[in-house]
């Protein structure tokens, strides 16, 4: 995996040209190449979902700021989870809500505008996280330098890293961390929270030996698979030719990034590797695959 900062320097390295214009024209390419690549993946690469607090008698709700669209909204309530419909229309959501109804049993939502959905019944008693939006989040611009200050250390099959010399922070929370130290495992690890400047938490457990004092690296990763982090400098510099109207090297670079598009998109057509797809069969019929999930 190749990190936002070895990103741009590498790209810099190339064009030989470390003016702050052209700085951030290619931070501004990478991050839109990494878009590029974001809307040819499979929509599952991104699913997310989060919990929210159901109100008693308040119909609408705010989507996450991370949201681009809703896939799908269920509701747990007394130990049942209800799987809402979606209501396609807003006509359809309208002749529904002629008739106002309260209910703790949710049946429909309704996504209006951008940044918000409907529940119907409007739901009669409180429940606190009760809901679950699930959703495709929107890929956030990469824009931090690696950190490397002072030293870790890592316990096996524990997710608290705990920094000497070091100043972590919240800001850290959603980039990655790898021990760079021969005596590290090697691997890049998520950072799921940020307790103090000594302290952090990443979302899976470390894997390698225990061991202390050992010099890592916490960094941006582009939000794609790893073995296309490096087409991310071919957009960049495709942008950067472009401006400068070097025809030719523009165009190279960018059939270079559409190839590895179209390869990305034949790899990542499915969101497992497995080569069949048959219906699942559940206690009261079959899910098949649609492009909205409906059990029938």
């Amino acid at each position: 995996m190749i990190t936002f900062q070895e990103l741009y320097e590498e790209s810099q390295a190339q064009t030989e040209d470390t003016s702050a214009d052209s700085l951030t024209l290619i931070k501004r390419g990478i991050n839109q190449g990494a878009k590029q690549f974001g809307a040819i993946l499979n929509r599952e690469w991104r699913n997310t979902n989060k919990t929210f607090s159901l109100v008693a008698n308040q119909q609408y709700y705010q989507t996450p700021e991370d949201c681009i669209r809703a896939k799908s909204l269920r509701v747990a309530i007394g130990g049942v989870t209800y799987v809402l419909q979606e209501v396609p229309d807003e006509d359809t959501w309208n002749r529904l809500n002629e008739r106002v109804d309260t209910s703790n049993i949710p049946e429909f939502f309704y996504i209006r505008g951008n940044d918000e959905f409907g529940i119907y019944p409007i739901p009669s008693d409180n429940g606190t996280n009760a809901g679950t939006l699930n959703y495709e989040r929107r890929m956030r611009d990469m824009s931090a330098d690696n950190y490397t200050t002072g030293t870790i250390t890592v316990t096996l099959n524990s997710a608290t890293i705990t920094g000497a010399g070091t100043t972590f922070t919240a800001a850290m929370v959603g980039r990655s961390l790898k021990v760079v130290d021969p005596n590290g495992d090697g691997m890049w690890y998520k950072i799921a929270a940020y307790v103090d400047a000594t302290t952090l938490t990443l979302e899976n457990t470390y894997a390698g030996a225990t061991t202390a004092s050992l010099s890592y690296i916490i960094g941006e990763l582009p939000d794609i698979p790893e073995e296309f982090h490096e087409s991310l400098i071919d957009y960049a510099l495709y942008r950067y030719y472009q401006r400068r109207r070097d025809w030719q090297a523009a165009r190279a670079l960018k059939s270079s990034f559409i190839e590895a598009l179209a390869s990305c998109q034949a790899n990542y057509s499915s969101k497992t590797a497995s080569q069949y797809s048959r219906p699942v069969r559940l206690r009261g019929g079959y899910i098949h695959q649609r492009r909205n999930y409906e059990v029938t």
